[in-house]
């Protein structure tokens, strides 16, 4: 396959000039102007350039914070535009950035507010503007199309009617969840906007929200296709709508959605994620997970042949996030995102045990043997990457200089190497794959739910019991025991297991500040504790031993309020009433 086939999000560039700049609007202000749109609706060309500006609004992740919006921009992707400042990963127990008093350390230590100064993950407005784009190709674009049995320079057929159409209405969903995310019950613009119209919308309840959005899911499921000619890789399709709907209800189900602990949102959850699980393209599953070449971490610079991916950012090949991210030694490596030793200790062994400093055999080799997911995830001293070898011992090439490491480690997860992507001439481009949504990811949703819904080892009707699911996760990762969680033998120690499950393979995605947020355990995890590093100490040999000392690095911060996003200033300003409590 020709890879630059599959980049048709950098066609959101030549698309972009078509719409004016809405930087600054909000949901309450006049929607922004776009060209007469008889000039898009009578040109195929152009019809195909709108729908993938709509993309340009998918989450970007990596190192976004304090940098560009994170959802989205007005003129679409620029390479490597997205790794310029720190991980959301940084404002949780999973890590601190190199350089201090980074975006993410100011949110994660409490300096956070309602102000455009310390509001690090609100893009109220970059997200609103997306949802009104959709509603100017559902309701002008789309009503007026000239459709024909082949496509031209002026007419397209039924189907991509109807593909166009499923996409922008699974963007729609999809920014409306991250409204919902973030800041719980938010004002849904369920129509275009008018000048003339009521432009003051009144904040929906949670649950109001999620039936919205879950209506959104199936009405693009409808339309949208199982799958797309390899020109097309990237676009949404039935089966991201179904793995959208299936961590929507996930999080509805959760504690703090769900006060009442209803079962049945814990079943509809379960039947959500069971969707994707059983989707089938003919007789074939449509997804999989990925353990083709090393498999965990080739997962994430792999997008022909990947059958993982439900969805991922495309941007073109870079080696941006190597650079960020990079190992201070060398040249211009920006040291980048810190793994805490509190994430780090999570990691078992290669076996399925537990890792314990008490346990002299582990605390003399604290990185030999464990999950491999650690050596593809994290970087530690000792280990060679980029053709060096990690010094993260006090005095080293790596705890020196600018931007050394603060916790004795790096990350490597989401990162090729020195052969497929490297920004040390000659420079190496690689092609990353941030997972919007990915197998891995419903596998677990599907366990959580189904292990609240009908505890373990009951398959219900899916064919799928909550620990076979966890085992898939587990073998593939390479682990050599233990792979079906035996110990997990009640539905409380099970719920452990797959919270635990969740910490590793999803580490670094986006996904640990929400868990702890949906669990109700943001307070009691991180409210005034700090997060750890290691010092490392080399003897004075050769042959050199190490000394480890835990040590506190950064402290972490999150009160009651903090459970939902606080609506910006401004916002409250012109509709009183919808800020959350405590802000």
């Amino acid at each position: 396959m020709d890879m630059k086939k599959i980049l048709f999000s950098i066609i959101c560039l030549t698309g972009a000039f078509l719409l004016q700049s809405c930087s600054d609007e909000t949901i309450d202000t006049k929607p922004a102007q776009f060209v007469n749109k008889d000039v898009i609706y009578t040109n195929s060309a152009r019809i195909l350039q709108f729908v993938n500006n709509l993309y340009t609004f998918l989450p970007k992740g990596y190192n976004r914070l304090g940098s560009v919006a994170d959802v989205g921009d007005d003129v679409g992707p620029t390479p490597g535009a997205n790794v310029l400042g720190s991980m959301v990963a940084a404002a949780t127990d999973e890590a601190v950035h190199a350089s201090p008093n980074s975006g993410a350390e100011k949110w994660g230590t409490g300096n956070w507010g309602t102000t455009s100064s310390n509001n690090w993950d609100a893009p109220l407005n970059t997200i609103y503007t997306g949802i009104r784009r959709t509603y100017d190709y559902t309701n002008d674009i789309h009503a007026n199309l000239i459709v024909a049995p082949v496509s031209s320079i002026s007419q397209i057929t039924a189907a991509q009617r109807d593909e166009y159409y499923g996409q922008a209405i699974f963007i729609r969903a999809l920014l409306n969840f991250e409204l919902l995310k973030r800041f719980g019950g938010y004002p849904i613009v369920r129509e275009a906007l008018r000048a003339d119209g009521n432009l003051i919308i009144p904040k929906s309840s949670y649950d109001e929200c999620v039936e919205y959005i879950a209506g959104l899911c199936d009405e693009a499921v409808a339309v949208l296709p199982i799958t797309y000619a390899a020109g097309d890789f990237g676009r949404a399709t039935k089966g991201a709508a179904l793995a959208l709907k299936g961590r929507l209800l996930l999080y509805a189900a959760s504690p703090l959605n769900n006060a009442g602990n209803l079962l049945t949102k814990w079943q509809a959850a379960a039947a959500a994620n069971a969707a994707v699980i059983n989707l089938k393209n003919g007789a074939a599953p449509v997804y999989s997970l990925y353990t083709a070449g090393t498999g965990y971490d080739a997962f994430f610079t792999t997008l022909v042949g990947n059958n993982e991916i439900i969805l991922s950012r495309i941007e073109p090949a870079n080696a941006a996030i190597e650079q960020v991210n990079g190992l201070p030694q060398l040249v211009d490596g920006g040291g980048g995102t810190n793994p805490t030793l509190d994430l780090v200790n999570d990691y078992e062994m290669k076996d399925g045990t537990r890792f314990n400093w008490s346990n002299p055999t582990h605390a003399n080799a604290p990185f030999a043997n464990r999950d491999p997911r650690f050596d593809k995830t994290i970087l530690y001293n000792g280990v060679s990457w980029m053709g060096v070898t990690v010094e993260t011992f006090e005095g080293g090439k790596d705890k020196t200089g600018i931007n050394p490491t603060r916790t004795g480690f790096f990350l490597r997860k989401f990162m090729g190497n020195s052969t497929k992507a490297t920004w040390i001439a000659p420079v190496v481009n690689t092609l990353h794959c941030f997972p919007i949504f990915r197998y891995g990811e419903t596998l677990l949703n599907y366990a959580e739910a189904m292990n609240e819904a009908y505890g373990p080892d009951d398959p219900a009707t899916y064919g799928l019991t909550a620990r076979q699911a966890i085992a898939l996760i587990r073998t593939r990762a390479g682990l050599t025991a233990n792979q079906t969680v035996p110990s997990a033998t009640s539905q409380s120690l099970m719920r452990d297991a797959i919270r635990h499950e969740r910490r590793i393979e999803l580490a670094f995605e986006e996904h640990r500040h929400l868990d702890l947020r949906r669990w109700n355990l943001a307070v009691t995890v991180l409210n005034n504790k700090p997060v750890s590093g290691l010092k490392i100490v080399r003897s004075s040999g050769p042959p050199y031993t190490f000394t480890y000392t835990p040590e506190v690095v950064e402290n972490r911060v999150f009160t009651e309020n903090m459970y939902r996003y606080p609506f910006p200033r401004e916002e409250v300003s012109r509709n009183p009433g919808i800020q959350n409590p405590g802000w």
